[in-house]
């Protein structure tokens, strides 16, 4: 397995175990922003997933596309466990020097970098919420790569 795949594959387990403590929240804690919070975590839970799935469109050669602004915590569950496997796949299979133009920025990146861009912006927002999560008396959730591979051994 390439190592951009293996990575897709590690952000898809940590966004699995993020949702396993953000489930923990009730409802009015899902949209509560405290003195420190940029936005709720839902609110950010709901921009990391649209990252997502609006990048995984773009190497996959669609438009790019929004989410719905209203979806519950499980229907983002929902996207995230697609827009998972379908950044996975598109590791594994993408040529990862083809074009793809990204236009808020106006320019084209390689599949590659648009890969990364995913990586990296959701291991950034995973953290946030993660680290919101004892606010609210839950647990961080343990996101690190080798317990990954700890669990696999």
């Amino acid at each position: 397995m390439t190592e951009l795949a293996e990575l897709h594959r590690f952000n898809a387990w940590a966004n699995r175990n993020l949702l396993a403590g953000v489930r923990q929240l009730r409802a009015d804690q899902l949209e509560e922003r405290q003195d420190g919070m940029y936005n709720s975590v839902l609110g950010v839970l709901a921009h990391l997933t649209q990252v997502e799935f609006v990048y995984l469109r773009m190497v996959s050669g669609q438009p790019p596309e929004r989410l719905s602004q209203d979806l519950t915590l499980e229907q983002l569950a929902t996207v995230l466990e697609e827009t998972g496997a379908g950044l996975l796949e598109a590791a594994r299979t993408r040529p990862p020097d083809d074009r793809v133009h990204i236009p808020w920025f106006e320019r084209d990146f390689a599949t590659s970098q648009c890969l990364r861009q995913v990586l990296t912006h959701s291991i950034n927002h995973r953290a946030d919420i993660n680290q919101w999560l004892p606010r609210f008396g839950v647990e961080s959730a343990a996101l690190d790569y080798i317990l990954l591979a700890l669990t696999e051994a």
